[in-house]
């Protein structure tokens, strides 16, 4: 990718029936660079934060998970966002990878 391009994004469903984020560096490739999902479970978000899931609930329910929550009803849910500024895009991409 060049300087003056920019990289797109796009949001579309995988062949599991879940909502992804495509990322492209550039225009000139069909396949994205890679794809992350927009939301992960609490249990995969705690591993990734060096957590047990365990002791990633009982901080989520606490009110002091190290980075932001999104409570629905009984279930937690981590921001992929959040965890890319957490622990860096590479670890995120790695663990979390759609392949495209």
């Amino acid at each position: 990718m060049t300087s003056d391009e920019r990289p797109t994004m796009r949001a579309a469903m995988d062949p599991m029936d879940e909502l992804v984020l495509a990322v492209r560096g550039d225009s000139n490739g069909e396949a994205p660079d890679y794809e992350l999902p927009p939301s992960v479970g609490l249990d995969q978000a705690s591993e990734l934060l060096g957590l047990e899931p365990a002791d990633g609930r009982r901080r989520a329910e606490a009110g002091t998970y190290p980075v932001e929550v999104i409570e629905v009803g009984a279930i937690y849910r981590v921001g992929t966002a959040r965890l890319v500024r957490a622990v860096g895009l590479e670890k995120v991409r790695d663990a979390l990878r759609v392949q495209g």
